[in-house]
């Protein structure tokens, strides 16, 4: 039988194989793939044990291109949770409706953003966590660093990604954890990349 296409065994795979590689490079920060792995290791036994996540709880993370994006998305897709990018251009009523639309059981949003944020988390009764350039790191310690995944099939949904809603109200599609690395394996394929390429990124993470 084939293994399961768990979108975040691609990140666990790579920190074994390239642990000393850079992994992600964004502005001043450097991060390793050990160094990556640490902290979606931290922060993913933070979500279980201290943010009450489950398997397929959604979690918004409402964060520019900073590197708490990539940490905040892998963790949550260790833990077992579904992802939902949000916009952070968005405004209190459209945040609410993202919140409640999806189920949210928990919001992530970067500290330039969180006026908006917080009225529409209130509003949708959804907890909020302020994420800044080291607020991750400053976050209470969980006993247990989450280093395994916690299990998923490949039909179960990875990430809500939300229409534009040009014609009506967005609508949520959902990503299967299948969808995702399949993806991940085209584009891998397409452009022969291997572990000395750095690639580009230059649209908004959440989109």
């Amino acid at each position: 039988m084939a293994e399961p296409m768990h979108l975040a065994n691609l990140l666990t795979e790579t920190v074994r194989q390239y642990p000393d590689q850079l992994a992600l490079c964004a502005g001043d920060s450097r991060l390793s793939y050990a160094a990556l792995g640490d902290e979606v290791a931290r922060l993913g036994g933070w979500l279980i044990e201290r943010g009450g996540i489950t398997p397929g709880d959604r979690v918004a993370i409402m964060l520019p291109n900073v590197p708490e994006f990539v940490i905040i998305y892998h963790a949550v897709q260790r833990a077992g949770g579904i992802i939902v990018p949000m916009n952070v251009l968005l405004r209190q009523r459209e945040i609410a409706f993202y919140l409640s639309d999806s189920g949210a059981s928990l919001a992530f949003v970067w500290e330039g953003f969180v006026g908006e944020a917080r009225a529409g988390a209130e509003a949708a009764g959804v907890p909020l966590q302020v994420v800044g350039s080291r607020s991750l790191s400053q976050l209470p310690a969980p006993a247990t660093r989450l280093t395994t995944t916690v299990e998923r099939a490949d039909v179960d949904t990875a990430v809500i990604l939300y229409t534009s809603g040009t014609t009506g109200t967005p609508k949520g599609a959902e990503l299967t954890h299948a969808n995702m690395v399949r993806n991940a394996r085209v584009s891998q394929s397409l452009f022969a990349l291997n572990e000395s390429d750095a690639v580009l990124g230059a649209l908004p993470l959440f989109h």
